[in-house]
Parts: structure tokens; sequence; C-alpha cells
């Protein structure tokens, strides 16, 4: 019997390095990064429904209809198919938005492996990645997870193995930041106060003390200036010697590697009492995207 359903995770991402080479004659900038997957996901869902269509429901009905990243992955590949689909798409959000963790790309490139899986089409993954490049720069890595280096505007992805692994803090500042202000904050001079091309040190690191020592955002002085809330929190953990303190992408996220989890929730609990108003969580890296689970009707 065919599957009537078929659901995944959708892991978030981290940037430990995040280089900004200015801006592309398209608009973009030239970007180098090494990303890895975290243990942060939302949970997607795709089921076969009686109606013809695509409908995206979510516990959070700002995320619902068209504009959806999953839900015009699962346009978008209907269209390569010239399939006519009856589909109803089910997101539980664990990522924050604007929080730089690439949640809407995670639940896109899910998206498009779940319906590959229950249309039958048979794509492998570096055509799924091609899909989804149209659809966001961002989505193409997740193809690749647990590790990769990213380069162009985010759509050229390297897969690469750390030999570290181990736990990330994750700070979350009640703050969506736009990607696009951030960008648009950008200014050169932030890259020169910042060191670049270090994603080959980082990779033959041992330990979370030497990734950490490698790891930088040319992004965080943008972020700072878009979002003052971020820059407080920044300034606190540090004041509080809970450094080193690191921003993810272009958002309002921030992080802390370890090599034991026990040593990452005494500074998770640490953070909480400052009461500095933010949440937290201790999730293991790297990790890949999730496995495909199908129901059959």
């Amino acid at each position: 019997m065919a599957a009537s359903s078929v659901a995944a995770t959708a892991p978030a991402k981290i940037n430990l390095t995040l280089d900004v080479h200015g801006r592309r004659d398209d608009g973009h900038h030239e970007l180098r990064s090494l990303v890895i997957g975290v243990n942060l996901c939302d949970q997607v869902r795709c089921r076969v429904r009686h109606e013809p269509g695509i409908e995206l429901v979510c516990a959070d009905p700002r995320l619902w209809g068209s504009g959806n990243l999953a839900h015009r992955a699962a346009v978008k590949l209907a269209q390569h198919l010239g399939h006519d689909p009856a589909l109803r798409i089910e997101l539980e959000k664990w990522i924050p938005v604007g929080g730089g963790m690439g949640g809407g790309s995670s639940d896109s490139a899910t998206t498009l492996s779940l319906c590959n899986d229950l249309w039958g089409a048979g794509l492998d993954p570096s055509e799924l990645a091609a899909i989804g490049a149209e659809l966001g720069s961002d989505v193409p890595l997740f193809f690749s997870l647990p590790s990769a280096v990213v380069t162009g505007r985010g759509e050229q992805v390297q897969p690469v193995t750390l030999r570290w692994s181990g736990w990330v803090l994750l700070v979350f500042v009640d703050a969506a930041v736009s990607t696009t202000e951030v960008y648009r904050a950008w200014r050169p001079t932030d890259a020169a106060r910042l060191p670049g091309r270090t994603d080959e040190a980082i990779i033959l690191a041992a330990t979370a003390d030497e990734v950490s020592a490698l790891a930088s955002n040319h992004l965080e002085p943008a972020v700072f200036r878009v979002s003052p809330a971020v820059a407080r929190v920044y300034d606190e953990l540090n004041r509080a010697g809970l450094g080193p303190i690191r921003i993810t992408g272009a958002g309002s996220t921030l992080y802390r590697l370890f090599d034991e989890e026990e040593a990452a929730h005494r500074v998770e609990r640490l953070v909480n009492d400052l009461r500095i108003g933010v949440t937290t969580s201790v999730v293991a890296a790297p990790v890949g995207p999730g496995s495909i689970a199908s129901e059959e009707s």
C-alpha cells in the first residue's frame, strides 16, 4: 500500500564561522561559512488529503499560508514534477523565527524530501538541493548536514567532517531579527575587525575551547545595530564571565560550545540566574537531518 503520510525532523543550524566578503552584482553578499546542525528541531509531516491543492497548518497562525517556505517547497516540487498535489503539511515549530538558525530553510528542505518520498519522485538529494536553491540561499545546506562549508550567496555547499562533537548552549533573545535589515546594516569595516577564513582550522580542532577560539561572525556588529536587545544580552553574558559567546547567522540566538553536557547545563543555570529575560536550551551537535518515517493507508 502507498504511504498516506510521511514525517521527519527538521534540525536547526548554527554558524561557527560567517565571513562576509561584500555585495555581489546580483545584490546578494558573498559569503563563506562553516555550519553545523544542532538537535533543536521542527517537526514536519506531509499527508495526502482528499481535496486538491496544498494546505499548511501550524499552531502559530503567522506561519500559515502560501508564503511559508515549506508550502513554497511543496509547490515548487509539484511544478517540477508536473504533479497535481493534494497535500496537507503539518508544521510543529520549535526553532525560533528570526533566530538565525535557519528554521524556515530547514522546514523547506525537509518538505522537499518528504514530498519526494510521498509522491515517489525518486529525486536524489543533489536534485532536491538544486530545487531548494531556487527557494532560498540556505535551503541546500540542509541536505548536507551534519556539517558543511557554504560559499557564494550560501547555495554552494561542501560537506565536511569535524573532529569536535559535543553540546551547545543556546540562548534565545525574544526578538525576531530581520536578515534583510542586518545585511543592510553591515559595513565592510565590520569584517576588517574580525578574523576570517578559520573554517579549515575549526575542522581540525578537537575541543570546544579550540573551536570557540576560532569561531567568528562578521554579521555580529550589524545584528547589534539592528537589535539593541541582542546587544544587551551579549554584553550581560560577557560581563558575567559566561563567554565566549557567539551569534549565529543574522539572528537573535546566541550560543556557547561545550565538550560535556553537564558543563553546558551548569552554565545554563548561571544564565537563567541572571534573570535577563532570555530562554535557554542545551542541545547536541553536530547533527544531520531526521530520517523519514511513513504511515501506510
